[in-house]
């Protein structure tokens, strides 16, 4: 046989497909009994293992891409893990694709999964989706999209719950005496950034708090440009919720940096529970989102097209790591 699959040997060695392509992306993870006799049943087949050139001749493969804007941010860079493990261990090979923040650059990836022949593709937006660029791949019915595609029921999805969030962190801050809580934003024209914002004006005015979200000017760095405003207010919050943990650290600094006692002076938490925040002074609260479960289910929704299953979307419960950064206001 000269077109086998992936498939074909996990069948004709009696494995799953995931033992199959363990046996040679990971011998060290397969015993070695079970690997030597699945590179033997592979050789009988004339199984190919270059990627690429089994996607050419069969016109499928087990590429999966994952299109991220920025590999610096470790929110991404975890999620990227995460998503690499769980498509890993369904026996595909996760393809890491880079926009840079640019949201124009994600319609070219998206085309070439088809030269890939790729059996889904997930999108992380840095801004809204293209949904255009989506129907052109498969009318959108491969591709699974981390957050949110709004107004069109037709693209899974898979995010976590952020009004949720912006409450754990809310309501942790107000047991704590605060009543002057600020909010710091991310990027604008995404739809976490959006939907965080308004949670935030939503329970501020829920619990009577006149909301205050702290902007930084265009141009300006955005931990500096943060603190100037919170410095410039008549009434400073004594509490800040930072729409993600990145905004939290670069705040936190610049308090720091400028003599202001995190969280003597003024609390701060973040948003996305990054293994980061374990590790920085002072340890930083944040609401945590189960980044290991978006990887999974995204693969999930993926296979679940493959497999002609209905459209999901999934939204994820949030948690919330009480540390450091975090405590009473002083009197």
């Amino acid at each position: 046989m000269t077109n086998a699959s992936i498939d074909d040997v996990a069948a004709a060695a009696g494995v799953h497909r995931s033992t199959v392509s363990r046996a040679f992306s990971n011998p060290s993870a397969v015993r070695t009994q079970t690997r030597e006799h699945v590179l033997r049943v592979a050789a009988e087949l004339g199984y190919a293992t270059n990627p690429l050139a089994q996607a050419l001749r069969r016109r499928s493969s087990t590429l999966v891409p994952l299109v991220i804007p920025d590999i610096t941010n470790p929110f991404f860079a975890e999620l990227a893990r995460a998503t690499a493990a769980a498509a890993e261990q369904r026996g595909y090979q996760l393809v890491l694709c880079v926009t840079e923040n640019d949201g124009s650059s994600t319609a070219g990836y998206v085309t070439a999964m088809q030269a890939m022949y790729s059996p889904f593709g997930i999108v992380a937006p840095s801004t809204r989706v293209d949904l255009e660029a989506l129907r052109t791949y498969g009318s959108g019915n491969r591709v699974v999209v981390l957050d949110r595609v709004e107004d069109d029921p037709s693209v899974p999805t898979v995010t976590v719950d952020s009004r949720r969030g912006v409450e754990l962190a809310f309501e942790h801050l107000a047991l704590l005496g605060h009543r002057a809580i600020a909010y710091a934003p991310g990027i604008v024209g995404t739809y976490t950034a959006q939907d965080r914002h308004e949670a935030y004006e939503e329970i501020a005015a829920g619990h009577g708090v006149a909301p205050l979200v702290l902007g930084a000017p265009d141009g300006v760095e955005l931990g500096r440009g943060i603190v100037d405003h919170w410095l410039a207010e008549p009434v400073r919050a004594t509490a800040i919720i930072a729409s993600n943990d990145v905004i939290a650290f670069a705040v936190i600094a610049e308090l720091e940096a400028r003599g202001h006692r995190v969280p003597d002076e003024v609390s701060v938490v973040g948003f996305d529970g990054l293994d980061l925040g374990a590790h920085v002074a002072p340890r930083l609260t944040s609401v945590r989102q189960p980044i290991g479960d978006l990887g999974r289910i995204a693969v999930d929704l993926g296979e679940s097209l493959l497999d002609g299953g209905p459209v999901r979307h999934e939204v994820l419960p949030p948690s919330l790591l009480i540390r450091s950064s975090t405590s009473g206001p002083r009197s």
